[in-house]
């Protein structure tokens, strides 16, 4: 079955931003309690807009998005892009990489300001980044020889690594950055879920456990969200730049009570343990390797000492 895309706005636009929308947190909602499927799903804007006396107005819109549900690709570091420009230096970026099990998005905007020293307005307008993406999957619990039934339980681990420049905030919002996240672990069969909203705002990057009691023979969906933005207009008093860069990790990985229960979603992935980064892919390679290289001349050097 099909997951169903909501959006709610996390958060509004201010007075100083009408048009500027920070954070849309994407959830993935199943259409039915038995759903079997999985999938992952992101969408980046970068926006930059400049208004200059008696010109047309200069608007740079770039969005993009991506949605694997049931496909392979939903295990692979599916990566979106954009940069959006306008002529007086004017610039907004948004990024973002997911697949099940792990989310990264950045933001950035740049805007100068419009006012000369005398004080008289040159030109209006804004830059805006924001990033955000979702995933979801199903586990079976089963394995460790354990009849039907049996109460087990399931520790969900979420860690998020990232930062934010200051200042986060002006008031009328001419200058803003945000970051939210959220994690929660459901059991399908007894409706019970174990949820986590991170906020920036509140709370500090690290590792969050959440643990949800279930039993064998029951199915678990694990849902995640990250998402990022980064606001300027030309009204902006303390600063021209904001950045939201949660790019390093938004991971996360289940424990069951009893070693041996299954922790393999339906997608295939196993939550047992993080998605490598594609530079710890690269020095395992390396290893791997290097070992086989040191195996293959020790074997030699036993070779060539023999009588």
């Amino acid at each position: 079955m099909r997951p169903t895309l909501f959006r709610p706005a996390a958060l509004a636009g201010y007075a100083g931003l009408p048009v500027l929308a920070l954070v849309l947190v994407l959830v993935l909602v199943p259409d039915t309690a038995g759903a079997q499927s999985y999938g992952v799903y992101g969408n980046i804007n970068a926006t930059a807009t400049l208004q200059l006396p008696g010109q047309p107005s200069q608007d740079s819109y770039l969005v993009d998005n991506f949605g694997f549900t049931d496909k392979p690709q939903a295990l692979l570091p599916n990566t979106l892009g954009q940069v959006a420009t306008v002529s007086n230096g004017g610039t907004a970026t948004a990024l973002f990489k997911g697949s099940i099990g792990s989310l990264k998005a950045y933001s950035f905007a740049a805007f100068p300001r419009g006012y000369d020293d005398q004080g008289r307005n040159l030109f209006t307008g804004y830059a805006n980044g924001s990033a955000q993406g979702s995933f979801a999957d199903v586990v079976r619990v089963a394995g460790a020889g354990l009849a039907l039934g049996t109460p087990v339980s399931y520790r969900v681990d979420f860690s998020i690594d990232g930062t934010r420049s200051s200042p986060i905030f002006e008031i009328g919002g001419f200058l803003s950055t945000a970051a939210v996240a959220n994690v929660r672990l459901g059991d399908q069969q007894s409706g019970q879920q174990v949820t986590f909203n991170w906020d920036a705002d509140r709370n500090a990057p690290g590792l969050y456990s959440l643990t949800l009691a279930t039993q064998v023979g029951h199915t678990l969906q694990l849902v995640g969200s990250l998402a990022t933005s980064a606001g300027v207009t030309w009204y902006a008093q303390t600063g021209r730049s904001a950045e939201a860069d949660f790019y390093h990790s938004a991971l996360y990985t289940l424990s069951p009570s009893v070693a041996g229960l299954n922790t393999v979603g339906a997608s295939g992935h196993d939550f047992m343990t993080a998605v490598p980064e594609p530079s710890t892919w690269a020095l395992l390679t390396l290893g791997l390797a290097a070992l086989h290289l040191r195996r293959r001349h020790g074997s030699l050097a036993r070779t060539l000492s023999r009588p």
